[in-house]
């Protein structure tokens, strides 16, 4: 077969970024107890490539994601990354990762056992630097405030989403980020309650009312805190349950 790729190009326009999307593989993710998850990851990835070449060799990212240990860690995807430079002799590599990552539950009054399934995205790019950005997406509840002052006792909750995306000069486990923003919100999520945990989860949310505006900047507060977290950003976004439009907020650390 030619080498259809590795002919010079008529345009010699340089390429920012090139590659593969959607190729899910499995994939192992560190946990904070020891005990790594195995899940299925979708992978985007792709190069820049300069302009003496008119394509990539697109085998070569399958090869290079087949032969990888696929852990995803900061030392993992800068080795990944680092075998896409050398392998498309390129000036740049970059990755997204999707996967979903649980987190044990248990009920707070019956102790039942569930898994809370939280999105998670890693963005690695590798240049004259590496870098890496991790989103966590944590499901939370949340009871409003005016409507408990309007009735003088019960108020209208709604389940709400809170993406944290952070950069790290050390070791955060999702874990981590998990419980910080469930401490910031009325309550946590619970993917499986009897009848009296609902009951509890419900008195508890009602005792610790929050605007969207107090959920991202309690979380900005906590981040802030945190002398491994170099950079932040926080949006949430409540599902209103008694209007007919949701509700957000965004706070981002500049980078310094």
């Amino acid at each position: 077969m030619s080498g259809i790729q590795d002919a010079p190009d008529r345009t010699e326009i340089p390429l920012d970024g090139i590659g593969v999307t959607e190729l899910v593989y499995p994939v192992t993710v560190p946990a904070r107890d020891g005990a790594p998850q195995t899940t299925a990851a979708a992978f985007s990835l792709n190069i820049a490539m300069g302009k003496e070449a008119r394509g990539a060799h697109m085998s070569r990212f399958v090869e290079i994601l087949d032969g990888d240990p696929r852990l995803l860690s900061a030392a993992g995807l800068r080795t990944l990354l680092t075998d896409l430079v050398a392998a498309h002799e390129a000036r740049a590599a970059r990755a997204e990762i999707d996967f979903t990552f649980f987190v044990h539950r248990s009920a707070p009054v019956s102790g039942a056992g569930s898994l809370l399934a939280c999105p998670v995205t890693m963005e690695a790019s590798l240049g004259d630097d590496f870098d890496l950005v991790t989103t966590v997406v944590v499901p939370v509840m949340t009871v409003c405030p005016c409507s408990k002052e309007a009735t003088g006792g019960p108020a209208h909750s709604q389940r709400g989403h809170v993406a944290v995306s952070i950069r790290t000069e050390g070791r955060v486990w999702i874990e981590e980020i998990v419980e910080l923003v469930e401490d910031c919100a009325s309550a946590p999520v619970y993917p499986l309650l009897k009848g009296d945990d609902e009951r509890s989860v419900i008195e508890d949310a009602h005792e610790d009312p929050v605007l969207v505006e107090d959920l991202v900047r309690r979380t900005a507060e906590r981040l802030d805190s945190d002398v491994r977290v170099s950079w932040y950003r926080v949006e949430a976004e409540n599902l209103d349950s008694v209007h007919d439009h949701n509700l957000s907020a965004c706070v981002e650390r500049p980078l310094s």
